[in-house]
């Protein structure tokens, strides 16, 4: 999963330099662990950042233990690998944000949010919320087999998009990529 993301943010922070001739930029958050950050804010509440390897492991004993449940290994490595503030791009016709892994707010976010959709699927923990597509569906990951999907939560249906977390994020293309 480390050498999927470090390829992934690589061509990422290319393609930025390439259209906007800086790092990648977003909405400064007071919330979050400014050593992420780099330079000043600019006069628009822009800030660059830069994707950082993570020198510190999350815990999810927590929700595992009150849940009596384990999350998929891929989950766990997603979030112990990098510090990011972005990770997007698309397959298929799916535009995809997945749930980003902020210092200073993780893993605590995270937690609430599978904590949430569990609680809306009667504590069932066969799905894992890890971000969403551009038309409002989510992007679940299924907790046995690893597997990503796109779920609509109105018919209550989901549809596979690959076969791992790694296979997504290694698959990713930019606005601009065929």
């Amino acid at each position: 999963m480390k050498e999927v993301m470090k390829d992934y943010f690589g061509r990422f922070i290319d393609k930025w330099m390439e259209y906007n001739n800086s790092l990648p930029q977003i909405a400064w958050n007071e919330d979050v662990d400014e050593f992420i950050y780099l330079g000043e804010e600019d006069e628009n509440g822009y800030i660059c950042w830069k994707p950082m390897e993570k020198g510190v492991e999350f815990s999810f004993d927590e929700i595992e233990s009150q849940y009596n449940v384990q999350l998929h290994d891929s989950v766990k490595q997603y979030f112990t690998s990098y510090w990011f503030l972005e990770l997007t791009g698309w397959i298929s016709s799916y535009n995809i944000n997945l749930h980003p892994v902020i210092p200073g707010i993780e893993p605590d976010y995270f937690i609430s949010l599978v904590k949430d959709y569990a609680e809306s699927k009667n504590d069932i923990f066969k799905y894992i919320p890890i971000g969403y597509e551009s038309n409002g569906m989510l992007i679940v990951l299924d907790n046995n087999t690893g597997e990503i999907l796109v779920e609509d939560f109105e018919l209550n249906e989901y549809k596979q998009i690959t076969n791992s977390l790694e296979n997504l994020i290694s698959q990713f293309k930019f606005r601009c990529e065929k």
